[in-house]
């Protein structure tokens, strides 16, 4: 039972780390598709004296993907309410109307960079790219991405200092055997094998047991919610290359914990 109880210690702190890694590449690839959506959806609006074409639009600015020219026929449309008559003098008359794609979720300071390159043009006589709802989302997005990665790192640091205390435990355990064999000339690494050899294999059992609860997730509760957003990129939520990542970052810390506790033994 104190076998189980003193493996447990470490699988369980072990598992906190690794399901915020994980928590946080699934958040980083499905918000990397929302990030897409939103700059899908989202388009600046220009009025030009003359037409002018996309290769005219990147030479002020490169960020600008795709162009669509808004029909004159609409506007008059729009101004005349419902009303079929439309002159064509009045439609000579009117500007051009154009609404403009960009490549990416770009911060507030680019899109405001965005915004003087295009100034600059003295064909476009207006720009209207709807900052305060863009900024809104934006800062919206930002702020629950950082919230979140904070929350995962201090999780990560406390689970990692339950580490180490286990490792101390451990240390503790073998202490009288890591002596006999200091005396006989052995080197650290050797006296530590033990330590490390429990500690991979909990490493082990950690990563199998993280990607197995994202399996679950992935294969069962998912399908059950209500978050489309989920739903829409179930594939995301883990994939097979996963596995090693959470492999090698388990070991990784469980190594560091046994040199810091063996280091800090060795110095006293």
């Amino acid at each position: 039972m104190k076998f189980i109880k003193r493996h447990l210690s470490l699988i369980f702190p072990l598992i906190a780390i690794l399901l915020g890694l994980e928590f946080f590449i699934v958040f980083d690839r499905t918000t990397d598709t929302y990030e897409k959506s939103l700059s899908k959806n989202y388009s600046i609006m220009i009025v030009t004296k003359n037409e002018m074409s996309i290769d005219d639009f990147r030479v002020w600015d490169s960020h600008i993907l795709g162009v669509k020219e808004i029909e004159k026929s609409k506007i008059l449309k729009r101004i005349n309410g419902n009303s079929e008559i439309s002159s064509s003098q009045m439609e000579n008359s009117l500007p051009n109307f154009y609404t403009i794609k960009l490549d990416s979720l770009l911060t507030i300071s680019e899109l405001k960079k965005v915004k003087d390159n295009l100034s600059k043009s003295e064909n476009i006589t207006r720009i209207e790219n709807f900052h305060s709802v863009y900024k809104s989302k934006y800062e919206l997005f930002t702020f629950i991405k950082l919230s979140f990665a904070t929350f995962i790192l201090f999780m990560g640091m406390i689970s990692f200092f339950l580490i180490v205390k286990q490792m101390e435990v451990w240390n503790f355990l073998h202490a009288q055997r890591m002596k006999v064999m200091e005396i006989f000339g052995a080197s650290l690494f050797l006296r530590s094998k033990v330590l490390i050899n429990m500690a991979i294999v909990d490493a082990v059992v950690s990563a199998v047991a993280t990607s197995g609860i994202f399996l679950l997730i992935q294969n069962n509760w998912v399908s059950n919610t209500n978050m489309e957003i989920l739903k829409e990129n179930i594939s995301e939520i883990f994939f097979f290359s996963d596995f090693f990542i959470l492999l090698f970052a388990s070991v990784s810390v469980v190594l560091i914990a046994v040199f810091l506790v063996v280091v800090n033994v060795k110095e006293e």
